[in-house]
């Protein structure tokens, strides 16, 4: 009997037992295809076909490849960069979620030609000479992260990368180096990404994984795979920032100053997302604001107030207004105005010039003081805690999941006002 199923390149002879009496004589080639069989007898050729029949994969271990992935920011504060970051940013349809047709018109003619130049100002007073805020706190706090979890995870289970949507390293060179290491046979066997934005919103965590969707899109082997879509009720998350937020508190007063009231600005977002949408972000704000307030040591609850900073374009944004509301604290006889931000965990532009220099300069012509509170950036106390929560999520059950997360209960939602639309906030 013959059978031609491939070309050979090496040949090897082996006799397939049957109950150990007869069998055939199997010719196989080295890519392991059936080309020729007769009636043979030959016991001692049987490990040989076997060895060469299996391939030299070893099993991996458990391990699960964590990465922390944040925006990015423009290579350098040139106009040519700053238009080009601006081009990809704002080209996505999750951020700017208009009519496409339209808003490509509006993007190229109207703003990539003007807002590059303006913003590449804005960008200049943060940059260091070599790197901006957002990638240099996110690396070192991922190297922290690292560090911490050699001592809580001797073993290796989890392993930590960070990626960029917008600037390198991309979130395709993670995954590269994902396939690379499973070629050496050291690679990760699940896949957990951790958008570094506390609360959920469609422009953000949904936007990011659309990015992470598209690069899967182009790959062969996908691991098993989770993404966490918000963590502002994590322990690691709200003990942190009470803790940042109260020491700038302390910090004022030992200088003989009282603090008047405490701002807590998040990120703004157009109102109809909300409102016609849906988007959970208001929400996952409110509680991030009611979550730290209520913990505070150095001010009451009732003299901090929640805010939305960073319009764009003519729609109308969630409100209160960060500007507006400094700006009527102020004449009202609240000259000592501390800020914080929580919808980041690194400084940027955002908290670095928009609260950090610009808001704080309009406060002076005001006649007030803003006092801006750093983010959580690299603190050492707030890497050990992302670095238990990172371990629990890799490793723990639901209940240990669960356990890390402050609840809410109904009533804490009482003083949570409806967002409507109106154009006169």
């Amino acid at each position: 009997m013959c059978l031609f199923l491939g070309m050979l390149r090496q040949i090897w002879v082996v006799r397939l037992s049957a109950h150990g009496k007869g069998g055939e004589q199997i010719i196989i080639s080295k890519r392991g295809r059936l080309v020729y069989c007769q009636e043979q007898s030959n016991d001692a050729l049987l490990p040989k076909l076997r060895e060469n029949m299996a391939s030299n994969y070893t099993p991996l271990k458990r391990k699960t490849k964590v990465v922390f992935v944040q925006l990015g920011s423009p290579k350098n504060p040139t106009t040519k960069e700053v238009r080009k970051y601006l081009r990809s940013f704002l080209g996505d349809p999750r951020v700017v979620d208009i009519n496409p047709w339209l808003w490509k018109i509006i993007l190229n003619c109207f703003v990539l030609p003007f807002r590059p130049k303006k913003s590449a100002q804005l960008y200049a007073r943060i940059w260091d000479g070599e790197s901006f805020p957002l990638i240099t706190n996110t690396a070192d706090f991922t190297e922290q992260v690292r560090h911490e979890l050699t001592t809580l995870d001797p073993s290796g289970y989890v392993e930590v990368n960070h990626a960029f949507l917008l600037s390198p390293p991309y979130v395709h060179e993670v995954y590269d180096s994902w396939e690379q290491d499973l070629a050496n046979g050291v690679g990760a066997t699940k896949l957990l990404v951790i958008p570094m934005f506390p609360q959920y919103s469609e422009s953000t965590i949904a936007s990011g994984i659309d990015a992470l969707g598209g690069e899967l899109a182009k790959r062969v082997k996908i691991p098993t795979f989770e993404v966490i879509t918000n963590f502002h009720r994590t322990h690691a998350f709200i003990d942190n920032s009470v803790r940042q937020v109260d020491a700038k508190l302390k910090e004022i007063k030992d200088s003989g100053v009282q603090p008047d009231k405490l701002v807590i600005s998040f990120h703004g977002m157009q109102k109809r997302r909300i409102v016609e949408k849906g988007d959970d972000y208001y929400r996952h704000c409110y509680e991030t604001f009611r979550l730290i307030v209520d913990r505070l040591e150095h001010l009451d609850p009732s003299d901090a107030v929640m805010t939305f900073q960073s319009r764009f374009g003519s729609e109308e944004w969630i409100t209160p207004y960060t500007e507006r509301v400094v700006e009527d604290l102020v004449k009202d006889g609240n000259k000592e105005i501390v800020i914080y931000s929580p919808s980041f965990v690194v400084d940027c532009l955002e908290t670095t010039d928009e609260l950090g220099h610009e808001l704080v300069n309009e406060a002076k012509e005001w006649g007030g003081n803003v006092h801006p509170v750093e983010c959580l950036n690299s603190n050492l106390q707030w890497c050990k805690d992302f670095a238990k929560y990172t371990f629990t999520q890799a490793e723990g059950s639901a209940q240990d999941k669960e356990d890390i997360e402050y609840q809410l209960q109904a009533a804490d939602y009482d003083e949570m006002k409806p967002q409507e639309m109106k154009s006169d906030d």
